[in-house]
């Protein structure tokens, strides 16, 4: 009987007739005709469309589009009939209607799982349709835009989950957030890559090592023993083997629960497994355990000329002095050591020549540094390491600050932890509070992050009883200036955090200037029309929203359109909708969770990715981009806009407003620049002329070329040399000395 109803199906399909369309050179085209004109006549073909100049055609024969033929027959086809939606799907195959073949060879096997010539049929199409993505994919990390490349790929997980390249698609997310440090989420993808396909060997290796990143040391030796079975020659092999072996020293190691209380029994375990660390490769966790060693009472040489170069690589004078102290009470007769000691001495000018004012006196001060002989990289790490602080009082205090641009002074409440020790930078967190509230009632909703002793809290003062507005915009950056020049502040973990029109406020500011943060917290607040125009500068700003379901309701429509937006473009972001009624509206119950999140970021001045957004010379430049000059595209508030209503109406003010917010959105200023392999450059930007990018060695090699392609056209290709001058300007230039750059260039750009 399916066997009768086959051949009648085939036969129905076979009688089905397209439009034919024959032309002179004996060609014959089939398909629906859509338009027939007396110079051209187009056909569509599967999904495609063909446009035939009238002369060259011979004849054309009215017949059924493949198309229809398939409405036709899928109308009147039985839904559970397996072999009749296989029929189908040859049908379409033979006709070129891929996507009807695929529904159908999808409907077949949900029907008849075990349909063996249905899934033959079905891979060949799903890869055809997903090798353009994957190839798209591959060739934006090439350039190393892995964020760019993430679209194509989840396109062929959306709708080619089925396709053999979905574990590829899998592997090729995880390795664009292992190039991004997110290894967490690297990790989550290279285990589903490997449960689609296990003998994807490129997989095993790079779990393995996202493994180790997280400190999930367990999972590390398993990826890493079937990374060994799939190597693929004895050199790899005998390397993973290595690691392995390392991996399993170190899991006994954490088998005995935390290091022993005794100090001399601590110092010797830290060190052991600061050794281990360091065979694989975890430099910065091998570094912090000798630190912690050393801490407990070690004082062995080698462990010894270790810090004292990590010391001043990151520009920690005053420990490398100690440190070197100790190597020249230890070995009196190595003149080295002494010289060495006192070349590094010479950094703690390093301070002085940044705070100096002076052009002349820091130019100066620049030259004997020059002279001591230090490393480039020691003096970039004695500058962003800037701690010429004195001790402050601690605890509760309060005080007032001075405003940039309006010179008024502004109050604010303060908590430095009883510990602070000016030697080391501490995180920030700077608290917004609402309508209706003081700076030091805000306070007391962080009084259980305060309790803690681990960060510095400044809560500013609304200078109005009507709480903040936008004209309150350099408030917050003036008390982060104030914070940075009273308190030993790590600018790499400062964090912004609002509530209600505070939140407003720090939305605003955020993206506005988004490299002076390293994470956002808005609680109960909205985003502004203006400030919404902005939300692609977050780019490298992670974003916690949290909102509670009795908020307004534009507060929380706001907050699920902020979030939306910046989730579907691949930011950090995290949204919290809080069920019930809220007493407060700053929810300091969720401050635990808050701190969780905000300990895990810190600011990259070197990200690989800057984005600019804005039209304002104010906030004309993000981390290593600085706008020089916009194009006369760009929006200009002063220009008068041209609103002529229709005859015989008048725009209410909702409309001139939108109108407005429409001339502002087109005409806004945005640069996009990421560093790509081969020490090249990409930008893409729009209402812009000219910029200056900071480099580095952190970013490119600058003892080779420089590559800077802007919108597709190479703007320069030369060497950049690096400057101690440069170095100090930039860290001048943007008011903070861990945005320090060692070269710099000035480009023109053209819009296309």
């Amino acid at each position: 009987m399916c066997k009768a109803r086959l051949f009648l199906l085939l036969a129905m399909l076979a009688a089905a007739r397209a439009d034919v369309v024959r032309l002179k050179d004996g060609k014959v085209l089939e398909g629906k005709v859509v338009l027939e004109g007396a110079q051209e006549v187009r056909i569509r073909i599967g999904t495609a469309e063909l446009t035939v100049p009238r002369a060259q055609i011979a004849e054309i024969e009215r017949g059924e589009s493949p198309h229809e033929a398939y409405k036709r027959r899928a109308g009147a086809l039985k839904d559970d009939d397996a072999d009749g939606h296989f029929a189908l799907a040859e049908y379409c195959i033979e006709h070129r209607l891929l996507t009807e073949a695929i529904a159908e060879l999808r409907r077949t096997l949900e029907l008849k799982s075990d349909h063996a010539q249905a899934r033959a049929r079905l891979q060949p199409l799903l890869d055809q349709r997903a090798l353009p993505s994957l190839n798209e994919a591959k060739r934006l990390h090439a350039q190393g835009q892995f964020e760019e490349a993430e679209a194509p790929l989840i396109t062929i997980l959306e709708q080619y989950p089925d396709s053999s390249y979905a574990a590829l698609a899998q592997h090729l997310l995880a390795v664009g957030f292992a190039a991004r440090k997110q290894y967490d989420m690297a990790l989550t993808r290279w285990r589903r890559a490997l449960a689609l396909d296990d003998k994807l060997t490129e997989a095993y290796e790079g779990a393995a090592q996202a493994a180790a990143e997280t400190g999930k040391w367990a999972d590390a030796l398993s990826f890493t023993e079937r990374a060994i079975a799939a190597a693929k020659d004895p050199d790899q092999a005998k390397r993973l083997r290595e690691r392995a072996d390392a991996l399993r020293e170190l899991t006994k190691l954490h088998g005995g629960g935390e290091p022993p209380a005794e100090p001399k029994a601590r110092a010797t375990a830290l060190a052991a497994e600061a050794r281990v660390l360091q065979r694989l490769g975890q430099r910065d966790r091998a570094l912090q355990r000798f630190q912690e060693a050393y801490d407990a009472g070690a004082r062995e040489p080698e462990l010894l000329k270790l810090l004292v170069e990590h010391a001043e690589q990151t520009g920690r004078i005053r420990l490398a002095l100690e440190l070197y102290k100790q190597l020249v009470a230890a070995n009196p007769a190595d003149d080295e050591l002494v010289r060495r000691r006192a070349r590094i001495e010479k950094l703690l000018l390093v301070p002085r020549a940044f705070a100096t004012r002076v052009k002349a006196e820091r130019e100066k001060l620049i030259f004997d540094i020059a002279r001591s002989g230090a490393s480039f990289p020691a003096i970039q790490g004695a500058l962003r390491e800037c701690t010429d602080r004195g001790q402050e009082k601690t605890g509760l205090v309060e005080g007032s600050f001075l405003v940039d641009e309006v010179l008024v002074r502004a109050n604010y409440v303060a908590y430095v932890p009883k510990t602070y020790d000016p030697r080391r930078p501490w995180p920030l967190i700077l608290a917004l509070h609402r309508d209706g509230e003081t700076a030091k009632e805000h306070f007391y909703n962080w009084e259980s992050v305060a309790s803690s002793e681990k960060h510095i809290i400044l809560c500013p003062s609304s200078p109005t009883k009507a709480g903040w507005r936008a004209a309150h915009l350099n408030i917050p950056l003036s008390a982060l200036r104030h914070a940075t020049k009273t308190y030993n502040i790590d600018t790499d973990r400062v964090y912004l955090e609002g509530t209600g029109t505070g939140g407003l406020l720090a939305w605003a500011v955020a993206l506005r200037w988004p490299d002076r943060f390293a994470a956002l917290v808005v609680r109960n607040a909205s985003i502004d029309e203006v400030s919404r125009l902005y939300l692609r500068a977050a780019a490298s700003l992670p974003v916690y929203l949290i909102v509670s379901q009795h908020a307004q309701p534009d507060v929380i429509g706001s907050q699920r359109e902020a979030y939306k937006a910046l989730d579907s473009w691949g930011y950090d972001v995290q949204r919290e909708e809080v069920p019930g009624y809220a007493r407060n509206p700053a929810l300091p119950e969720l401050n635990p969770k808050v701190l969780a999140w905000l300990e895990s970021k810190a600011r990259d001045p070197y990200t690989p990715r800057a984005r600019l957004v804005t039209f304002e010379q104010a906030n004309a430049s993000a981390y290593w981009v600085s706008v020089e000059r916009f194009a006369s595209t760009v929006f200009d508030p002063d220009r008068r806009v041209n609103i002529k209503a229709p005859m015989g109406q008048e725009y209410d003010p909702d409309q001139l407003r939108m109108i407005y917010l429409g001339e502002m959105a087109r005409g806004m200023g945005q640069v996009i620049a990421a560093i790509a392999p081969g020490n090249r450059i990409n930008l893409i930007t729009k209402h812009i002329e000219e910029l200056t990018l900071y480099l580095d060695d952190r970013m490119v090699d600058l003892d080779k070329p420089v590559r800077i392609v802007a919108n597709g056209d190479l703007v320069f290709n030369d060497k950049v040399e690096r400057s101690l001058e440069q170095l100090f300007d930039s860290a001048r230039y943007h008011r903070d000395p861990r945005l320090c750059y060692a070269a710099s260039v000035r480009i023109k750009v053209r819009d296309k």
